[in-house]
């Protein structure tokens, strides 16, 4: 794989395999659900986070969250530990 100088880019020579939501520290506050998604640790603003879908490039979508809740998608009103800002989305 080419080195372009950027160190955010995920490698894609090979599967590599996502995280379970539990060791993340992922989990969802169903009370920001209607919150503004462009200020805070939200999941929607993180670079990770893949819009189409409610997905997440690093993170399994199945499996309970540090609250052992399973809701099958990653929500953009959800948070864990791995949170990196996305310019573009955060106000």
């Amino acid at each position: 794989m080419e080195d372009d100088g950027n160190n955010n880019n995920i490698p894609k020579d090979k599967p590599y395999p996502k995280l379970s939501k539990a060791s993340t520290g992922y989990l969802e506050i169903e009370h920001f659900k209607n919150a503004d998604l462009h200020t805070g640790y939200f999941c929607y603003n993180c670079t990770y986070f893949i819009k189409e879908g409610n997905h997440c490039a690093i993170v399994e979508d199945n499996g309970p969250d540090v609250n052992g809740k399973e809701s099958g998608i990653i929500a953009p009103y959800g948070l864990c530990t791995l949170w990196d800002p996305n310019e573009q989305e955060t106000r």
